[in-house]
């Protein structure tokens, strides 16, 4: 009687090892964390990232979630037999990011090891047209005086840089732009001058460069600050 519970207590030992090794695992086979590098703003980079089944049974792979609309996800296969290995696509689109990024996607699996894994990515993005300071502020300015303000325009990509033209509603403002093209790694000024019209507790407006930058045809540029009364001293 006490062999046979033996026998069972070791066939139920036996049958659950097997049933836990006879199972799908997933392995990334680099790591889980990359750096795309600096990128020039509008730039689509990508990385192929190879995973592999490590179990004895068929790997399936359910969601991959990005944790932004920047991130696309492609697999080269959904099911992924044992011993062998599939890659992700993971591409980024910097054109809405300036500086430092940090995304992660989230692959889904039957996984009994990990089910869910995180993989994340980093990137410094670096726009071709860089404005410092990227706004105009005209505090306390005065009905009928004029407020100069200045920028710099630095080009950052490969091209000579060109400013075309401008536009703003904001009445009394005038602008002064290179008349020259801006070489790659140069700078050059942007003044403006501001009369204002009218008295203006909050101003908060907005203009327009347009460009010779295809990636950047139009820059939008902030100006805040506010308006009051001339009044003689």
């Amino acid at each position: 009687m006490m062999s046979q519970r033996i026998a069972g207590l070791m066939g139920a030992i036996l049958l659950t090892s097997i049933i836990g090794y006879a199972q799908p695992a997933i392995q990334i086979v680099e790591n889980k964390s990359f750096d795309f590098g600096e990128l020039l703003r509008g730039t689509i980079a990508e990385k192929k990232v190879l995973l592999k089944n490590t179990g004895t049974e068929v790997l399936q792979l359910a969601d991959i979630e990005a944790s932004c609309g920047c991130t696309g996800t492609a697999p080269s296969q959904r099911s992924i037999p044992p011993g062998q290995s599939a890659v992700i696509s993971i591409s980024f689109n910097s054109r809405n990011f300036t500086g430092k990024v940090h995304k992660t996607v989230t692959v889904h699996s039957n996984a009994t090891n990990d089910p869910r894994v995180v993989i994340e990515f980093t990137a410094y993005v670096i726009d071709e047209i860089l404005l410092t300071p990227g706004h105009f502020w005209f505090k306390d300015a005065e009905v009928g005086r004029r407020a100069t303000q200045a920028m710099t325009i630095k080009n950052n990509g490969k091209e000579p840089l060109k400013i075309t033209g401008w536009r703003c509603q904001l009445g009394g403002l005038k602008l002064t732009i290179p008349a020259e093209p801006i070489e790659p790694g140069a700078t050059a000024d942007v003044s403006a001058e501001f009369t204002p019209e009218k008295v203006n507790a909050i101003l908060s407006e907005g203009m327009f460069l347009t460009t010779s930058n295809a990636r950047q045809p139009e820059i939008f540029i902030p100006i805040y600050g506010n308006v009051k009364e001339f009044k003689f001293q």
